[in-house]
């Protein structure tokens, strides 16, 4: 197994959320490998400094605002409804060879459901590991959370409103920060540029907030300029931030 195969497990082997067959073979590759164990001890102390960092203490008003503009996007979206069309009759002769057609498709469907199924399931299984690291008392686990969230490739809708959980309300910048990057990978979704946009009004930690300024540059979101001007003009927004805000600002306007 590649050293790659090995340390993409890293988290579950921490957690010890690994099945005992994928645990012995994390087990038996670090008996050799001493790049693999350098990643290991590495990943291990970047937790525990995260660990002992000091909690802060978010404002009141978070939720609250994180709850009302929650409301108003689910007030507003609108599922889409497809009008199927009836199928038209096909002529006679065609009806024999249709039959087996369908036979041979009843039993290739059934093999499909079936694989569609398995896979489901493990999906299933992997968002509940990620939500409940996500929820975890410790910040390092929750950064853990944050990291296998990037393992999404699709949008996952639990997966999106934990993160912005994380965004808003989290005790530690760290995994504010963090959260607000695996954000970003789903900017496609207008909840998440609300979010972005409203966690730069609130948040007052200047890593978050420099972090924020990136990537709402980045994603080309021009409702973020009125919030990145205040920032400017606010006498207590520290003096890099402003950097930050007048290198990315000129993309936006």
């Amino acid at each position: 197994m590649k050293c790659t195969d090995i340390q993409h497990k890293f988290t579950g082997f921490l957690n010890k959320s690994l099945s005992e067959v994928a645990n012995s073979e994390v087990k038996e590759h670090l008996k050799s490998c001493t790049n693999c164990n350098k990643e290991l001890e590495e990943m291990k102390s970047f937790l525990a400094v995260l660990d002992s960092q000091e909690m802060e203490t978010p404002s009141a008003n978070l939720r609250d605002n994180f709850n009302k503009m929650l409301a108003q996007e689910i007030e507003t979206a609108t599922p889409k409804v497809i009008q199927l069309k009836p199928q038209q009759d096909w002529i006679s002769y065609l009806k024999v060879a249709a039959s087996i057609v369908i036979i041979i498709g009843a039993f290739l469907f059934g093999k499909h459901q079936s694989n569609i199924t398995q896979i489901a399931s493990v999906k299933n299984e992997n968002q509940k590991q990620v939500l409940a690291l996500l929820e975890n008392s410790s910040a390092s686990k929750r950064i853990l959370g944050v990291s296998d969230a990037e393992e999404f490739t699709k949008k996952d809708t639990k997966i999106i409103e934990a993160l912005i959980n994380r965004l808003f309300f989290d005790k530690n910048a760290n995994v504010r920060l963090a959260a607000a990057e695996t954000l970003s990978k789903f900017s496609s979704e207008i909840i998440v540029r609300d979010a972005l946009i409203k966690s730069l009004e609130t948040d007052e930690n200047s890593s978050v907030q420099i972090e924020l300024i990136q990537i709402l540059a980045k994603i080309q979101e021009k409702r973020a300029i009125e919030s990145m001007q205040k920032l400017l003009k606010n006498e207590e927004t520290p003096l890099y931030v402003k950097q930050q805000v007048e290198l990315n600002l000129p993309s936006l306007l």
